[in-house]
């Protein structure tokens, strides 16, 4: 299946140029730089879903043209790369693998892609169906300390499954649709804390449900609302080295922050167009000094949100790579239970199970 997904169209060069910082209050975050416009050009989003940052800090960035594009620290665009196969769907779930290398997710064609930081397909895994170690509108992925791939799935199935690093051995999964504790109803982002406890957006459900290393639900937090502490269409969640959880919410178009003990510490940003404002963020990533970017996807553009000095911790990962070993896990029992809906089309509405892409 390699041949089938050749980088084409890849373009080098310099983009529009990240636009000045602008002073944020908060406890965490002391500035905010606006990354990109509206458009099709270089460094332009329609639409921005999904990020990834190397090991070097640079930014990875998937939109609603099918298209990868790559921006330095500071903002700078790079070089960008086209996803060939769009039909069907656009790419929507990004991270970084063991060995360095740019996770792109395919929920349309069920696959697993592998990219150099230049761009070039370096592997590519996925069967389709609702079987278990099958593929169906796989949405988002996570990386433990041992380099194995959590993925989750909603739609058809409403789950989350464990991987080894190449994708080619299921090591455990768990999930069915509900809202009860350990069930899920669109399953968006993950999250992996450094004790690899895998922390699930729950978005359908407006929680934030938290697993165990072997996948045994631990607790979960928030309920639908606009509150602190409340939220609305969780997309995504990320979690630092200090434990403090970063939770993007599309509903409400803002951040919220929660530390280790799932207490909420605060809101940042609201619906709007100016800086530090948000509509539907999509998609957020924690860059190695602790610097929070969000897919500010209604607004068309990338926001990085900069540690105060006096509150810097490390991302959610160090900035070498980790080790990659093979190691299976006694509890590998599986807890999928097949939900049949209508299939997800390409979109822009109001979140709803089985229906936005």
């Amino acid at each position: 299946m390699m041949a089938l997904l050749v980088p084409i169209g890849l373009s080098t060069g310099c983009g529009p140029a990240p636009r000045p910082a602008h002073a944020v209050s908060g406890r965490l975050f002391s500035h905010v730089e606006v990354i990109g416009s509206r458009g099709t050009g270089p460094g332009q989003f329609n639409k921005p879903r999904s990020l990834a940052l190397d090991a070097q800090d640079n930014l990875y960035v998937a939109d609603m043209t099918g298209r990868i594009q790559k921006f330095g620290p500071d903002g700078a665009f790079l070089l960008s790369w086209q996803m060939p196969q769009t039909d069907l769907g656009k790419p929507k779930g990004m991270g970084r693998d063991a060995a360095g290398r740019v996770i792109v997710i395919e929920p349309h064609y069920s696959r697993v892609n592998h990219f150099s930081t230049e761009g070039k397909l370096l592997a590519q895994w996925g069967r389709h169906g609702t079987n278990a170690a099958e593929l169906t509108r796989p949405r988002a992925v996570a990386v433990n300390s041992r380099g194995e791939l959590w993925i989750s799935e909603y739609g058809v199935v409403e789950r989350v499954q464990r991987f080894s690093a190449d994708g080619a051995k299921l090591l455990c999964g768990f999930g069915h649709f509900g809202d009860g504790p350990g069930e899920l109803n669109r399953p968006e982002g993950l999250g992996i804390d450094t004790a690899d406890r895998l922390y699930v957006a729950d978005s359908c459900n407006h929680r934030i449900q938290v697993f165990s290393p072997e996948g045994r639900l631990l607790r979960s937090h928030g309920r639908a609302g606009r509150g602190l502490g409340q939220l609305s269409y969780p997309y995504d969640v990320c979690v630092d080295t200090q434990g403090y959880q970063f939770v993007c919410e599309f509903g409400n178009s803002r951040l919220q922050i929660f530390d280790s003990q799932d207490r909420p510490v605060e809101i940042v940003g609201a619906p709007g167009a100016s800086p530090g404002q948000f509509s539907n963020p999509w998609s957020i990533a924690l860059d190695s000094a602790g610097n929070l970017y969000v897919a500010d996807a209604g607004n068309h553009r990338v926001q990085k949100f900069v540690r105060r000095q006096d509150a810097r911790a490390a991302g959610t990962r160090p900035r070498r790579a980790f080790p990659v070993t093979q190691t299976g896990v006694q509890s590998s029992r599986l807890f999928f239970t097949p939900l049949v809906s209508a299939p997800a089309a390409e979109g822009w509405s109001q979140p709803a199970r089985g229906r936005q892409a």
